[in-house]
């Protein structure tokens, strides 16, 4: 009866233990478009892109470069 228990028990923690994680950061995109009108040659337009995370993890956006 005791072997059967030790092997139960260690038969649960290798199952659990092999279960994927499944917590994940998500960004997304509130608006994932934006349309420039017309602009006369030489003039700069600025625009943010919100991002919002979904996910059930902090995310951090690193390796940003500039254009």
């Amino acid at each position: 009866m005791k072997k059967l228990s030790i092997i139960l028990t260690v038969f649960w923690a290798v199952i659990l233990f092999a279960l994927p994680c499944t917590a994940a950061p998500r960004a997304v995109f509130v608006d994932s478009t934006f349309k420039f009108a017309p602009l006369p040659e030489g003039e700069k337009i600025i625009h943010e892109f919100v991002v919002r995370n979904t996910g059930d993890t902090p995310l951090s956006i690193t390796n940003v470069l500039p254009p």
